[in-house]
C-alpha cells in the first residue's frame, strides 16, 4: 500500500507542477528577470569579462567580487572590513531602459555621460552600452569620490569589449595609465568630445 501511495503522491505532484506552469505562462512578462532572458546569449558580454576592468584597490582597501552573471558583474570595495562602496558594470543590452537616464545628462567623465542618482550613487554610460555604477555604503562617498572611482575603471577597455560571438579588438603593445594592457584606441568607440 505504501508503494501505491508514493506513486499517487508523485503523480499528483507532477500534474500540479504542469498545471501551475500552464497557468503562469500568460504572465511570463510579469515575472522578474525577463529582460536578460529576452536577449540572445551571443549579444551580451559575459560578466567574467568585466572583472579585469574594475579599478585596483588602494592600499588598505579590498575589492571583493560578489556577483557575476550574464551581462553583469558586481564587487564590494572594503576598507578595514567595512563596505565602503558597491561597484558594478552592466551590459545595458539586457536592460535598454537603463540608457534613458543618460539622455539628458549635462555631466561628462572622460567624454562619457555621467549621472548622479540620489545622494549615494553615480553612474556612467560607456560606448552607449555599458553602465558603470558606484553606490556609497555606510557613511558613503562624496560625489567627487564616486566620480574619481569610476574614472579608475579601464574605460577604454570596456568600450572595446565585444560579446563572445563578436570580433575582439587587438591588444596594443603598451600599458594604460593603470598599468594594465589597454585595448587599442578604436576611433568608432571613442566618446564624443
Amino acid at each position: 500500500m505504501a508503494r501505491t501511495l508514493r506513486w499517487g503522491v508523485g503523480l499528483l505532484l507532477v500534474v500540479s507542477l504542469a498545471i501551475g506552469a500552464f497557468l503562469l505562462l500568460p504572465f511570463g512578462s510579469w515575472l522578474p528577470g525577463g529582460t536578460v532572458a529576452d536577449v540572445q546569449l551571443g549579444q551580451v558580454v559575459n560578466g567574467t569579462a568585466f572583472n579585469r576592468l574594475f579599478p585596483e584597490p588602494d592600499d588598505g582597501d579590498q575589492l571583493v567580487f560578489t556577483q557575476e552573471k550574464r551581462g553583469f558583474s558586481e564587487a564590494r570595495l572594503k576598507h578595514d572590513g567595512q563596505v565602503k562602496a558597491l561597484l558594478a558594470i552592466s551590459d545595458v543590452t539586457t536592460a535598454p531602459e537603463a540608457r534613458k537616464k543618460f539622455e539628458t545628462s549635462q555631466s561628462r567623465l572622460q567624454g562619457w555621460p555621467l549621472v548622479e542618482q540620489g545622494p549615494q550613487a553615480t553612474a556612467l554610460l560607456v560606448a552607449d552600452r555599458f553602465q558603470i555604477k558606484v553606490i556609497g555604503q555606510g557613511d558613503g562617498l562624496e560625489a567627487e569620490q564616486r566620480q574619481e572611482l569610476i574614472g579608475r575603471f579601464n574605460l577604454r577597455g570596456l568600450a572595446a569589449l565585444q560579446p563572445a560571438s563578436g570580433q575582439r579588438a587587438a591588444l596594443p603593445s603598451g600599458p594604460d595609465t593603470a598599468g594594465r594592457q589597454s585595448l587599442g584606441r578604436l576611433a568608432a568607440m571613442e566618446p564624443a568630445s
